[in-house]
């Protein structure tokens, strides 16, 4: 790998995602508003509004039924690698952080890809310092806040 991608330059380990606790409360509460919501949409007769719950249900699962894996993510001269994946420096947009830990450590990148073009590293545990001076010789940084969609996942530990 550091013959194709340059020189490591800093390695660690980041979840695949995060995967917060949930009680049986929050299983219950869920449950309830999913009913809830596909009552609704089968009595006003919204089959679209339905169909579309049925499947973020569906997704959701499909995405989260499993441990996170632990990625090892490797910055090198010319991009960052996330194990198999590996994105260059040029086709990063730009970079930004949101640091406010034990809440939230992510470092996020805006990549020329159709498809996710955002990608969100967890940095937990890694000094952000580092991080930004070893990206900000390649990557622009930029100043952003937390994304509303972000907070509402948490806080719903979605």
């Amino acid at each position: 790998m550091q013959i194709h991608h340059g020189k490591i330059q800093h390695v660690f380990y980041s979840p695949e995602f995060l995967d917060y606790p949930r009680g049986p409360l929050w299983y219950l509460v869920s449950a309830v508003i999913g009913v809830g919501i596909i009552a609704f949409g089968v009595l006003t007769q919204t089959i679209t509004l339905t169909i579309a719950f049925l499947l973020f249900v569906a997704v959701y699962w499909l995405l989260h039924h499993h441990e996170a894996k632990i990625l090892e993510i490797a910055i090198t001269q010319h991009g960052i690698r996330a194990e198999k994946e590996f994105i260059p420096f040029g086709e990063i947009q730009e970079f930004w952080m949101i640091y406010n830990p034990p809440f939230v450590a992510d470092l996020k990148l805006r990549v020329n890809r159709k498809w996710q073009p955002i990608r969100t590293i967890h940095i937990f545990g890694q000094d952000p310092t580092e991080l930004r001076n070893l990206l900000s010789f390649h990557v622009k940084e930029v100043e952003r806040e937390e994304e509303l969609i972000d907070l509402i996942a948490r806080a719903l530990r979605l």
